[in-house]
Formats: structure tokens, C-alpha cells, sequence
């Protein structure tokens, strides 16, 4: 039984008569027996892979993908060697405590039914994470990142194998600080980030979360798929937009472009109001706060 398995890997259950079973606190790095109960109870079944450490989820995404695996399928790691953020940058992968997920689709649709997925996924990871730590202020900052108070706490990204404009395969990846002490970070990462146990002021159950985030993951690819994005995205990026307002500095190549950040388009821009007056919007580039 999925008991006796929990048992056999040193957690401790407690049995309570009459109602069920109990975990006697609970570990800080991912179990497989555990996740895939916490999947059974949100009522999300998934193929789950869980590696000890690896060099990058989505990497190993990627080649469970070229093995010829079935999608959808969630991979997990307790660390990561060579973990990655948006534009090349690496991402900081410490072993306990932290949750490093990547979600492999095999969608072969037109490549416009999903040209919003990130955006998506951001918002409702974000709402998800709002209701969990009962914190109204968390927000995305355009496009990929989860921010607290201008902290960041978790990031995105989705990478795609497209063919004729249509999407064959897509990987997901989310990093989030969930019960990590970010004073232990690297000097030039602890001073701009966060984690979910210092938003909320209490640790937080990681097997619940990740199996809640999965489920919130596969639930915004179907909003995607299904077409009920288009007209909910600028109205729930509104409630959750973390640059709203601010100044700001867009970097494209060596190109700078300042300006106020005034929301998103129909189609995910991000619109900057320059100092001249005139709105620009914008579909790629590095965003930092300030003039």
C-alpha cells in the first residue's frame, strides 16, 4: 500500500482511530509517494519523475521528451546543477526546501492558441499562491517572474519545439523559494529575493503545494487550449501586475526604452507610455525598476 510504502523510506505515519492516517512532520525535500498521494488528493493524476538532482527539469524534460516518453508528464528535482532562468541566466538551485518543476506537453496546435501560456500560468500560479499564503500582495512582473513587494520569489520558463507554426512539444518550467532561507544565497541574489516561508512567516507543506501547482499548470494549458484566455488576460494580468504604473527600463540588445509601465495588450505586450507621451508596446526584452 501507498502506507507502507511512506513507511518503508523512514516518514512516520501515524494511525488515529477512525480517521485514517497522519503524517508526523513532514520532509523537506519531495518524496515520490508522497507527491503522487497529495496528486490523488487534488485529483490531478500525472505521470510523475523525480530525480534526487539533475542538471536542469526542463533539460531532463527535454530528453524524456526525444525518449519518445508519453506527455503530459511533471519532472521534479531536490537540486540542480546547471538550473536556468530566462535569456541564459542560471538559476540558483539549493537543495532543501526550494521546488524546481518542469510540465512537458505534446499539444501539436497552432502556434496562436498558446502565444498567452506563460503570461496564464503566471497569473494563476499567482492567484494559487495567494489563496495558500493568504497574501494579497504577490504579483507577476512581466513576463516570467513572481515577485513579492519588489522581492523576487519564483520564475518561468517555457520552452516550445515549434514546426509550420504549429507547437509539437512544450516544457514548462517553474523554480520557486518556497521554505529555503534566502540570507544563505549568493551576495548578489540575496538582497533582490524571497521565499513563500518568509512571505508567509511559516513553512509551508512542499508535496501540497507542487501537487497544487501541477494541477493549477495543466488547468491553465487547458484554458490555453480551449480558447478562454483571449478575453479574461488583460482584466486578471491587471489584478496581479506587479510593474503597474512604475518607471521602468526595457533592454533590448543595446537598445534602452524608458518609460511607464501601463498594463499588457490583447496579445501579451507589455505597454510602456514614453517620456514623450506616446505608448509603445513592447514583446521581448529585459525589464529592471527604474528611471
Amino acid at each position: 500500500s501507498r502506507i507502507d510504502k511512506l513507511r518503508k523510506v523512514g516518514l512516520c505515519i501515524e494511525a488515529a482511530q477512525n480517521r485514517g492516517y497522519r503524517l508526523a512532520g513532514e520532509p523537506n525535500q519531495l518524496n515520490i509517494h508522497l507527491l503522487e498521494a497529495w496528486l490523488s488528493e487534488n485529483s490531478q493524476p500525472c505521470k510523475v519523475f523525480l530525480r534526487e538532482s539533475t542538471d536542469s527539469t526542463n533539460s531532463e524534460a527535454e530528453r524524456l521528451l526525444a525518449n519518445g516518453n508519453s506527455a503530459p508528464f511533471a519532472v521534479l528535482a531536490n537540486t540542480q546543477t546547471q538550473g536556468r532562468g530566462r535569456l541564459g541566466r542560471s538559476w540558483h538551485s539549493p537543495r532543501d526546501g526550494n521546488l524546481y518543476l518542469s510540465v512537458a506537453f505534446r499539444p501539436d496546435v497552432d502556434l496562436i492558441k498558446l502565444r498567452s501560456f506563460t503570461l496564464w500560468q503566471g497569473i494563476r500560479i499567482c492567484q494559487l499562491l495567494g489563496k495558500v499564503t493568504e497574501n494579497s500582495k504577490l504579483s507577476v512582473k512581466w513576463p516570467n517572474d513572481l515577485f513579492h513587494q519588489n522581492l523576487k520569489f519564483g520564475g518561468m520558463l517555457t520552452e516550445a519545439s515549434i514546426d509550420c507554426e504549429r507547437v509539437k512539444s512544450l516544457i514548462f518550467g517553474f523554480g520557486l523559494n518556497l521554505n529555503a532561507s534566502c540570507k544563505k544565497f549568493p551576495n548578489d541574489l540575496k538582497e533582490q529575493a524571497t521565499s513563500l516561508d518568509e512571505i508567509n512567516g511559516a513553512s509551508l507543506r512542499i508535496h501540497e503545494i507542487t501537487a497544487k501547482i501541477i494541477k493549477t499548470v495543466f488547468s491553465a494549458y487547458d484554458d490555453c487550449l480551449a480558447g478562454r484566455v483571449e478575453k479574461n488576460l488583460v482584466a486578471e494580468w491587471d489584478k496581479v501586475d506587479a510593474l503597474a504604473g512604475k518607471n521602468i527600463r526595457i533592454t533590448q540588445g543595446g537598445d534602452v526604452i524608458r518609460g511607464k509601465a501601463c498594463g499588457i495588450d490583447a496579445d501579451g505586450g507589455l505597454k510602456i507610455k514614453l517620456r514623450n507621451g506616446r505608448l509603445k508596446t513592447v514583446r521581448a526584452g529585459d525589464v529592471t525598476l527604474g528611471k
